[in-house]
């Protein structure tokens, strides 16, 4: 009776389910711990500068291309919704960054419009973005 359940009729199986489990399981994981960060996709030639800083954090990013359109958060706005926006984001966050990466061939007449914009909103610590020599 004993000899019969060490009898093997049939070969032997791998289950593959278990397996195909912890394969779906690892491909769901990395597509939800994956980060899709959109850099911004305007073309931007940054003036260059012998001496810079870094900005700590994360700031505001505002993007001035070479005809001086404003982008802000990548998408193309209207300079006169800019101050609504920032003064958003100024009453939400009391200490915000502003960032503006300007064009090295952008008017200067906008960039300082962006930067007074800013001022009036209430963020009180704005810089310009420029590459080191």
């Amino acid at each position: 009776m004993l000899s019969d359940r060490f009898r093997q009729d049939k070969d032997p199986e791998i289950n593959m389910t278990p397996m195909l489990d912890v394969v779906f399981i690892l491909l769901i994981f990395f597509i939800v711990s994956t980060n899709f960060v959109q850099q911004a996709s305007v073309e931007i030639k940054r003036p260059q500068a012998s001496m810079a800083t870094s900005v700590d954090g994360s700031p505001i990013v505002v993007t001035l291309d070479t005809t001086g359109r404003v982008y802000f958060e990548s998408k193309e706005i209207d300079i006169y919704y800019l101050p609504g926006k920032l003064q958003k984001i100024a009453s939400q966050t009391p200490k915000a960054k502003l960032l503006v990466v300007a064009d090295t061939n952008c008017p200067t007449g906008v960039t300082i419009k962006v930067l007074d914009i800013a001022k009036q909103a209430g963020i009180s610590f704005s810089s310009v973005a420029s590459e080191i020599q």
